[in-house]
């Protein structure tokens, strides 16, 4: 059994030769392993996508998430990094953390620009980007023709045969809901609008629910089978379950619906960080293949996520992302082992990280990862051997 078909029969919540191992690997880990530039991560799109497919094949992990960046041109001052654009500076970039724009002025942020929408959470602003209906319908909504038109579907395809059979490659829908409006609001005005300001949420969701249908739609004709929803604010450390009843899950619900429907082969996971364990079930109703990543800095262990959802839904993730910098290879197969046996006994389990894998993480923690799923992962006679 090949990668591809281990994880995809996993996260079709069903029962592989052995767990796969799908930590969440960004571009600056990526990059660092594999020694790239992340100057060259920034202005190539392409190098971007590259660096997580040659981190994945070097870490021997089962699949790994793809991200379409931006083209931006930078300009370096005393180590720190600037976005040019038209011949002028519009903010600094945070090396240290996303890799955004923080941008200097808020109409530098163009919500007619179907490109800029395509890439919408790559940057950022002190105020916010709406603040009424009329901003949400200026809003443009590139669609899958557009993706195509301004690289993506070429440059994918490159990466594609890269990666071979040697893992699944996750196509990325980014985030149709709080997040989205996050990126637009800011977190604290965010928050807030979920009581004083329910239309305006609601507008700007409506439109977050077009972008994600159009992005997963590109990403099936491509040919990926799994896509990847965000939503790491929507959880339970930060808002409440009635409130991820109102504004979040009708409009994941859609995006599954419609993905679901162009492709019945397809798969979505969503990506939620924190608590989860109140709102699981809502999770399996919204109609989910897969819930992730099961982060126990939320406060709950894969066993209880297993014991909520019962078999009705594949889970994946659950190792803390703090243990990767801070414990030994030793401790992290106990703790992957763990993982494993609390929500993986029967199938439907994939083993990763709580969230992203540090910046600062050594290869041989995440080879102990992988080394744990191989040692302790096997299925025989459809149970886990461990």
């Amino acid at each position: 059994m090949n990668a591809i078909q281990r994880f995809y029969i996993a996260i079709n919540n069903g029962i592989p030769d052995r767990i796969p191992v799908v930590p969440k690997i960004w571009v600056d880990l990526a990059a660092k392993l594999t020694g790239t530039s992340l100057y060259d991560v920034i202005k190539s799109p392409e190098t971007a996508l590259r660096v997580i497919i040659e981190a994945g094949i070097m870490l021997g992990i089962d699949a790994v998430r793809q991200f379409h960046f931006p083209e931006r041109k930078i300009e370096v001052q005393d180590d720190k990094v600037y976005e040019i654009r038209g011949g002028r500076c519009i903010g600094k970039i945070d090396m240290k953390g996303g890799l955004i724009t923080h941008l200097d002025n808020a109409v530098d942020y163009h919500l007619e620009d179907p490109y800029m929408m395509a890439h919408h959470h790559f940057w950022a602003a002190k105020s916010p980007i709406i603040n009424k209906i009329e901003d949400v319908k200026r809003i443009a909504v590139p669609n899958k023709k557009f993706l195509k038109e301004i690289g993506w579907e070429s440059r994918q395809k490159k990466i594609m045969k890269l990666a071979g059979d040697q893992m699944a490659l996750i196509g990325d829908c980014s985030s149709a809901t709080l997040a989205f409006y996050e990126c637009l609001r800011g977190m604290n005005a965010a928050m807030f609008d979920l009581i004083e300001e329910p239309k305006l949420v609601h507008a700007a969701m409506e439109k977050g629910v077009e972008i994600a249908i159009e992005k997963g739609k590109f990403n099936i004709d491509i040919g990926l089978k799994v896509l990847r929803l965000n939503d790491s604010i929507a959880n339970m450390s930060v808002i409440s379950p009635q409130h991820f009843r109102e504004f979040v899950k009708p409009y994941m619900k859609i995006v599954c619906d419609e993905l679901h429907h162009y492709d019945t082969k397809v798969r979505i996971y969503c990506h939620i960080c924190g608590n989860v364990l109140p709102i699981i079930k809502d999770l399996i109703d919204i109609g989910l293949d897969c819930i992730a990543p099961l982060d126990p800095l939320g406060g709950f262990t894969c066993q209880q996520a297993r014991e909520y959802a019962g078999d009705k839904i594949s889970l994946m993730g659950g190792v803390n992302t703090l243990s990767f910098v801070n414990n030994t290879c030793d401790e992290i197969i106990k703790e992957a082992r763990i993982c494993m046996t609390g929500a993986g006994r029967r199938g439907g389990f994939i083993l990763g990280s709580g969230c992203v894998v540090p910046r600062s993480t050594k290869k041989e923690n995440i080879d102990a990862l992988v080394l744990a799923a191989k040692k302790y992962g096997v299925y025989q006679n459809g149970v886990l051997c461990s």
